[in-house]
């Protein structure tokens, strides 16, 4: 499952200031449940009734106690409407309180001893099972039934013991309208047409898993067929998606073959089927052998120039492995599933682009994490729901955490010890130990002290970092220190890792050495003076960084530095240094840096620079091949408020580009140029239609950038149940974000918001909360706690309760944050013009 949140905000180095911790009030250690029975086999036998949202089914157990005496066996299940139940085939008493059956299996039961269970039960889900159908505000959506187990949500449409620690094989027999497919985990054994119009499905899933990978997704569907000789690949799509369904799935098979070789395993499943359905919940969805993926994945032809959507399929496939062959025992334990898939992203990305994307894919891993509102041990088991813990903590630290771990073993070892790990423990539920024991028993490296302060306990380490040259002694001196905050927990880190110089174009020379105090004063003897100094080279260890450089070194690790995140570290620093010379190297990257993620980095410190010759460097680049570099060069000119021959440049691209994500980024500009003409160009674009509405997102954002009151009006029509789907949630935070700098629509915004938090989307409720929280009215905190207690969804409900919380606290404070805002946009602007004025006085003979 690719990351359930998305978190605004970013802290200070190492320590959140200002925010709700992790842990809100209420939240408690969970740990692992107790097995009474081993869960060996469930039959499941559905008959949906599509018209009415409901079902009639049998789950049918087979068990087996784990200890003698074992009288009663308890299940998970809410909300359904009990039938009847029996023990060997004949009735039996049982107790149900609407979220447990309790069944008395007649008599003691012993160890060994095989029981079977049925359940007899109908049920009107409301989680678990989604019905989906057209409505009044969308009425060409298709008729689908789609589940979603993970975290714990099967329980609401069958019977189950819901953990991740009892695996079993399943079987799903479903009958459907005739005109449907249905699709489950393993082999299809059967496809019947019945005499009452309708067509039942068996599927047979015969090897173990959890009970969280059971599904079902049915509906009027078609089938791209991409096997290889000894494994069925398919993919289902609408009928009228399939060109982009293969375009979109095109890599699987390739996948499929690389995450064999990473794993050392073939692949674990009968078939690897992927389908695509409508208001997924998730962007996608690891169900044993048969994925299921949002309807956001297929890209068009046109997005397809400057996007893929190869990072969820491979995060899903790599599941197969590291998450439904290995499962996690307890989901305190979930980064073994999520980092390791997002991990794998990178992986793929390395073997089928090169390891400047892999190295990309690292650096963004690590800004999505710092970017995070909290710290947290990546391992805790204290929340409120499991879901809360599927943050950017379970994703990408944990994945960057295993970039290290790569680096500290190095490659041989690093991934021999990830196919001991999927060796020792496949049809197993894992906890981090068991990938520590791996690693050790492979390479004989003790890697417990990693674990210990990288999983579990929080935050990362902040480096001062500074390099001075002794001419009469020959020596280079690296003087480290360590500043992040330890009080809530965050350690002094053992960071071993590599510095190393270099002179001119030669190679460079490479030390090692281990941080492990507060301040560290490295020495290295050279024969001449280094022109370059780099700490970590590779970027292994998670950090932020501060490397105090002059303006030549800095061009030189932009030009010369083979490693990306170098080259970016350079480029931001050049953009703070400014000047001509700083503005001439970062031009130059710009147009001809090997790699995108450069030429971005050197566009973005430009638009921070501000001044005539920046913008002019910018506009002379706004035909960079890359589109994604191009992208950066747009968004960087919105920096030159008030520019007009910025507008003049970038509202035709706005309009047409060859990239929608050019074209988004180009309206989002538009707005924070602020001139006179901004308004009408970003209305001129926001009806049309794009590649997961982008383009009206960009223009949403452009509208609150512009701050024009008009705005909040568009904002709200692009909100409302009924517009464009995907950017409605985008919308409803935006109406706030607005409104703050009109005091005079914060009263009616609030009341549009609060409607919204009964929308029939949760991810609108769950804008509409935070939006309440921007607004800053703690009038709105009941109305907010309101919508977390009505919520089935676990992310509804966090971000329910800590922004209730929040407004309760008074943490949003929006009219001080606007103030703040206001003075120091002031004060960049005043800091433009006189670095400007300063470059032409410079340029002066």
């Amino acid at each position: 499952m690719p990351n359930a949140h998305t978190w605004e905000g970013r802290e200070a180095c190492g320590h959140a200031d200002g925010v709700l911790p992790h842990a809100l009030p209420g939240d408690r250690a969970v740990w692992p449940r107790d097995r009474v029975a081993d869960f060996q086999h469930m039959k499941l036998e559905v008959r949906l009734d599509v018209p009415a949202k409901s079902l009639a089914a049998k789950a049918t157990h087979t068990v087996t106690p784990l200890n003698d005496g074992l009288r009663h066996v308890e299940l998970d299940g809410i909300e359904l409407t009990i039938d009847g139940v029996t023990v060997d085939g004949k009735a039996a008493k049982y107790q149900y309180d609407g979220a447990r059956i309790r069944v008395d299996l007649g008599k003691g039961r012993n160890r060994g001893e095989t029981v079977e269970v049925g359940i007899a039960y109908r049920c009107t889900p409301r989680i678990g099972l989604y019905f989906i159908a057209p409505d009044e505000g969308y009425p060409d959506k298709p008729l689908q039934v789609w589940s979603q187990g993970q975290d714990e949500d099967n329980r609401h449409w069958f019977p189950c013991f819901d953990f991740p620690s009892d695996k079993l094989t399943t079987e799903m027999v479903a009958t459907v309208p005739g005109s449907w497919f249905a699709l489950s985990n393993g082999r299809l054994v059967s496809d019947a047409a019945n005499a009452d119009g309708t067509r039942t499905f068996h599927w047979s899933q015969e090897r173990p898993h959890s009970t969280y990978l059971v599904t079902l997704a049915a509906g009027e569907l078609t089938r791209i067929d991409a096997s290889r000789e000894d494994l069925v690949i398919d993919y289902f799509v609408e009928p009228d998606a399939r060109a982009d369904g293969e375009r979109t799935f095109a890599n699987t098979p390739e996948m499929i073959a690389l995450f064999e070789k990473i794993s050392g395993a073939p692949f674990p499943w009968a078939k690897y089927s992927q389908v695509v359905v409508r208001d997924f919940v998730f962007g996608g969805m690891e169900n044993t052998s048969a994925t299921t993926m949002t309807q956001n994945i297929l890209v068009d032809e046109k997005a397809a120039k400057d996007f893929t959507s190869d990072d969820l399929v491979a995060h899903e496939l790599a599941h197969m492995w590291w998450g439904d062959l290995l499962t996690c025992r307890d989901w305190s334990h979930g980064w073994l599933n999520e980092s390791f898939a997002t991990y794998l992203e990178c992986l793929w990305d390395e073997q089928k682009h090169g390891i400047d994307e892999y190295r990309q894919g690292i650096i963004t891993n690590t800004n999505l994490y710092l970017g995070e509102r909290y710290r947290r041990p990546i391992v805790t088991n204290v929340f409120n729901a499991p879901v809360d813990l599927f943050d950017r903590h379970l994703y990408e630290k944990g994945s960057v955490v295993l970039h290290g771990l790569r680096g500290l073993l190095g490659d041989d070892g690093f991934f021999r010890a990830i196919q001991r790990y999927v060796r020792d423990n496949r049809e197993r539920s894992v906890i981090t130990h068991d990938l520590a024991v791996a690693v050790e028993a492979e390479t004989g490296r003790n890697v417990e002290w990693y674990f210990d302060q990288w999983v579990f306990k929080p935050g990362h380490p902040c480096f001062k970092v500074s390099w001075s040259w002794d001419e009469e002694a020959k020596l280079a001196t690296v003087s480290v220190k360590q500043t992040q905050k330890t009080d809530d927990g965050t350690p002094v880190f053992r960071a071993p890792l590599t510095i190393d110089f270099r002179t001119g174009r030669g190679k460079p020379l490479p030390f090692r050495v281990e941080v492990v105090d507060r301040e560290h004063t490295f020495v290295f003897p050279m024969v001449a003076k280094p022109d370059l100094c780099r700490f970590d080279p590779g970027n292994f260890v998670l950090k932020e960084i501060e490397f105090e450089k002059s303006v030549g070194e800095l061009r030189l690790q932009l030009r010369d530095d083979d490693d990306i995140a170098g080259r970016q570290q350079a480029a931001k620093a050049l953009g703070k240094k400014g000047g001509a010379e700083a503005i001439a190297a970062l031009e130059s990257a710009v147009h001809s840096d090997r790699y995108w993620g450069v030429q971005a980095a050197a566009a973005k410190a430009l638009g921070e620079i501000r001044t005539t010759a920046a913008r002019d460097a910018l506009l002379g680049a706004l035909k960079v091949r890359n589109l994604k570099a191009r992208r950066a060069v747009v968004a960087a000119l919105g920096e030159f408020r008030g520019d007009q021959a910025v507008f003049d440049a970038i509202a035709p691209i706005a309009r047409n580009s060859p990239s929608w994500f050019v074209e988004s980024e180009a309206n989002r500009s538009l707005g924070k140029l602020r001139v006179p003409g901004s308004f009408d160009a970003i209305v001129a674009n926001v009806d049309r239609r794009s590649f997961r509405e982008i383009v009206r997102q960009g223009c949403i954002d452009g509208l609150v950038e512009l701050r024009d009151e008009r705005g909040i009006d568009v904002i709200a029509r692009c909100a409302a149940y009924g517009a464009p789907w995907q950017a409605r949630a985008v919308a409803t935070g935006a109406l706030a974000r607005l409104a703050v700098f009109h005091e005079g629509r914060k009263k009616g915004t609030g009341d549009i918001l609060v409607e919204l938090l009964r929308d029939p989307d949760f991810r609108v409720r769950i804008a509409a909360s935070t939006a309440l929280k921007t607004l800053g009215d703690a009038s709105f905190a009941d109305e907010v706690s309101a919508m977390a207690s009505r919520e089935l969804d676990g992310r509804a409900v966090r971000m329910g309760r800590e922004n209730a919380a929040a407004l309760r606290k008074g943490a949003s404070m929006s009219e001080e944050v606007n103030s703040l805002r206001d003075d120091f946009e002031k004060l960049r602007d005043e800091n433009a013009k006189l670095r400007d004025r300063l470059e032409r006085i410079e340029a002066r003979p």
